[in-house]
């Protein structure tokens, strides 16, 4: 089987690209969006889920932007292991992961692989970044000329009505959309496999 799964995710803080995914110190997953796309103009299928804390702790920084407490997460949220088991399913699919900053997301989920003592898919995670199209099509970050411009700066170009900004299913459905406007501007990138210069 192939397809594509469409991912975001939400952390307990923010990453030090300099280092491996897993290093002490690194952010843990709290969230997770997940849709389904088998083929463009599928009908697409939803799962999102919380993360039980085990071991860690929201920071104060990610909770006011995204809204997770501990105390949320310990009410509503599941062991992680059982979305590694969806997430690992969905690359032996062959599924091609979807995502807006795509580096980030898919770090995420090795990290948790990693810290759950399981193969981290990395050679395996082909992936799409819708993100790093947007320079070529003008899209620029509000407010400056420099770097990618955000979900929301995407979103406003192509005139797509925000689905819940900082909610990992909601970003997802932004993603998505990005994806098939994308599409059908003939401007997606090549399914590939990233490799950093270190290989964090």
């Amino acid at each position: 089987m192939s397809g594509f799964l469409i991912l975001d995710t939400e952390t307990s803080g923010l990453f030090d690209f300099t280092q491996p995914a897993d290093a002490p110190g690194q952010p843990h997953l709290a969230q997770v969006g997940l849709i389904y796309l088998d083929h463009v103009g599928a009908t697409p299928r939803r799962k999102g889920a919380y993360v039980r804390p085990n071991g860690w702790s929201m920071e104060a920084g990610a909770s006011a932007v995204n809204g997770l407490t501990d105390q949320f997460l310990r009410e509503h949220g599941t062991d992680v292991e059982m979305i590694l088991d969806t997430y690992e399913q969905a690359i032996d699919e062959g599924r091609v992961v979807v995502a807006f900053n795509a580096q980030f997301d898919t770090k995420v989920m090795r990290a948790e692989l990693r810290r759950s003592g399981r193969p981290d898919l990395f050679e395996r995670t082909r992936n799409i970044c819708v993100m790093r199209p947007m320079m070529k099509l003008g899209v620029q970050k509000a407010g400056s000329s420099r770097g990618y411009p955000k979900l929301s700066d995407c979103c406003a170009h192509f005139g797509i009505a925000r689905s819940g900004a900082h909610d990992a299913l909601g970003d997802a459905e932004d993603a998505l959309a990005i994806f098939l406007k994308l599409h059908e501007l003939g401007a997606l990138p090549a399914p590939a496999v990233h490799y950093a210069k270190n290989r964090p």
